[in-house]
């Protein structure tokens, strides 16, 4: 006689094979969102509550705007720092730090949320982009760089306006679709990505490609203004972009302003391997 229980898990099978359907694990399950701007920018909140319709998230951000603070922590300073608790809709567990973006993330991994660590660190989205090499001075990809050598894959979103309706309105949910998407899931040790949206609107964006960085955009200078009460030399810094005529076709700089989402691959590692190979001679130690 045919087991009936038996039987019953059969025919599950079959319907579920016939229909189509294979169940998959969902991912990411818990994300943590942190920025450069500032915990009560538009762009962040919208970027948590897209991601907080398929995940569990954490916000952890800044109080007040960091931008241009790289991967700078000031807790190895400070030894502390103090986080506020913040409403940013049904879902989301935000805090508001007094630190930088590298506080956050190190508060998040080694504290908040360290009994339970994320899938995945969504960083932005920024203002303006990063391109080229502003990714070394961006706090939004300092953040992911700080999350990549937790050991916690990451996303740097940048370039939204939040007076464009349009790109508001669509960007949120295209970051969480990558998040989903193999790209992201593939990502190994130390490794994170960087993105940059066109100037919109949405319906004028070309479309998405892979992208190396390209040549230098971000320039900086210092100008002697005089000197202080004190007789101390007071040097004024500014800074400004500028493209150059030199841009590789395939280079983050050149499709973003084509009209492009680019998206790079980054990896952490300063180490000169090449250089540590050859084994150059060194001088002699001779104590006294």
């Amino acid at each position: 006689m045919t087991n009936p229980h038996r039987l019953i898990m059969v025919i599950t099978i079959l319907t579920i094979i016939i229909a189509g359907v294979v169940p998959v694990c969902a991912w990411p399950n818990r994300v943590l969102v942190t920025n450069d701007d500032g915990i009560d920018n538009p762009r962040i909140i919208a970027l948590a509550r897209a991601f907080a319709e398929v995940a569990e998230v954490v916000v952890v951000a800044p109080l007040t705007n960091c931008s241009g603070s790289t991967n700078y922590v000031s807790a190895f300073q400070r030894h502390q720092v103090t986080a506020e608790s913040r409403d940013l809709g049904a879902g989301i567990e935000a805090w508001g730090v007094d630190g930088f973006p590298g506080d956050c993330v190190l508060l998040a991994l080694s504290g908040i949320m360290a009994d339970r660590l994320p899938d995945l660190v969504v960083c932005g989205v920024n203002s303006g982009p990063n391109l080229a090499e502003a990714y070394l001075a961006s706090g939004t990809i300092g953040s992911a760089r700080i999350a990549a050598q937790l050991g916690t894959p990451a996303i740097a979103f940048s370039n939204l306006k939040s007076d464009d309706a349009s790109m508001m309105s669509v960007v949120p949910a295209w970051c969480v679709s990558l998040a989903q998407s193999d790209a992201v899931r593939s990502l190994g040790d130390g490794e994170y990505l960087t993105v940059n949206f066109p100037d919109g609107p949405a319906d004028s964006v070309a479309g998405v490609r892979w992208a190396g960085l390209g040549e230098e955009v971000f320039h900086d200078a210092f100008e002697f203004e005089g000197e202080d009460d004190l007789g101390r030399r007071v040097w004024k810094h500014r800074w400004w972009f500028d493209d150059g005529d030199d841009q590789p076709a395939d280079g983050d700089v050149a499709l973003q302003r084509s009209g492009w989402i680019t998206v790079t691959p980054m990896r952490l590692g300063d180490l000169d391997e090449p250089r540590l190979e050859a084994s150059g001679a060194l001088p002699d130690w001779r104590a006294p």
